[in-house]
């Protein structure tokens, strides 16, 4: 992208060869515009100059067609120009067309940009459905290694996958959070609108976290279109988590260490519809690998490692 000033306003050029040095000495009422240190054309300011300004643009622009050997026009390279223009990009509205401005939340006068390439495009390009994995579960339960599974046996399959684990997230984009209710209650809030976005990228996200209430986790099933959100519950008993006890967590908590933690003295609310349940008891329990596998299962029967 070149640009050139037009007394105080910079004009964005559009489609220009960005090996091509584009200049502009300008003054309020004129300005002359440059090409590798030759002057081309002189305009002066007003609504003539905008047009009297891209006519040279737009020309040079339509003599830019390359021919094949056999003589036949080449095809331009980006077949969704012509939709991205009348979108708004390069260059920015006419002025002429209303924008439908928005409320969200505390954030007022926001507008949605929308591109020509989407979801399904991407999936295209992919091979496979954009959605989400949900994980829940108490601590100890497996949640993590299972996602590690999922996301090894995918990627053996050619498949991309992204997990956002919940201790990881508080390692960046979540370290401002602490273990409060209404932070906790953040988290999960935050997570799911990044897991919204990778499986708006085509990706299958895995998010794997606690995410102890009903509510919270169905706020994040609400944000992706039906079927997209799917949520595995790890059903394994708390004394099978708490005897595990990978982190000493309950130990702490148990201890008065830590408060409010999930299933020592905070409630966790097991799933009433989820899509899949992983049963775990301290008699019978499957490796990683075995839970992982049926968690592909039903991605495949449900059609999306292909598109």
């Amino acid at each position: 992208m070149a640009a050139a000033l037009l007394g105080n306003q910079t004009l964005n050029l559009c489609k220009l060869d960005p090996s091509e040095a584009l200049y502009a000495k300008s003054t309020p009422p004129k300005a002359t515009a440059f090409f590798g240190g030759v002057k081309k054309f002189e305009i002066c300011g007003g609504a003539a100059a905008r047009s009297r300004f891209f006519a040279p643009i737009k020309a040079m622009e339509a003599s830019k067609t390359t021919t094949h050997s056999i003589g036949q026009a080449k095809s331009p390279r980006r077949d969704y120009a012509a939709a991205d223009a009348v979108n708004g990009d390069c260059g920015g509205s006419s002025g002429k067309t209303a924008v439908e401005m928005s409320t969200v939340g505390n954030s007022s006068n926001i507008v949605w940009h929308k591109c020509s390439v989407e979801k399904n495009d991407r999936e295209e390009l992919l091979n496979q459905k954009g959605c989400v994995i949900w994980i829940t579960g108490l601590s100890g339960s497996g949640k993590s290694t299972v996602a590690c599974s999922l996301s090894r046996a995918l990627h053996a399959r050619g498949k991309l996958t992204y997990i956002l684990d919940g201790d990881n997230c508080r390692h960046g984009l979540n370290r401002d959070l602490s273990f409060k209710a209404e932070d906790r209650a953040e988290n999960i809030r935050r997570i799911g609108e990044v897991a919204k976005l990778f499986a708006d990228a085509g990706l299958i996200c895995i998010a794997s976290l606690i995410s102890p209430f009903r509510k919270e986790r169905d706020a994040c099933r609400d944000l992706l279109p039906d079927g997209d959100f799917i949520e595995v519950y790890m059903d394994v008993p708390l004394q099978v988590c708490e005897t595990r006890d990978p982190k000493g967590l309950y130990k702490l908590a148990r201890a008065g260490k830590i408060k409010g933690f999930t299933g020592v003295d905070d409630p966790y609310e097991p799933p009433l519809n989820c899509e899949i349940v992983l049963h775990q008891s301290e008699g019978t329990c499957d490796s990683p690998a075995v839970l992982a596998e049926k968690v592909v299962s039903y991605l495949q029967k449900k059609g999306y490692l292909e598109t």
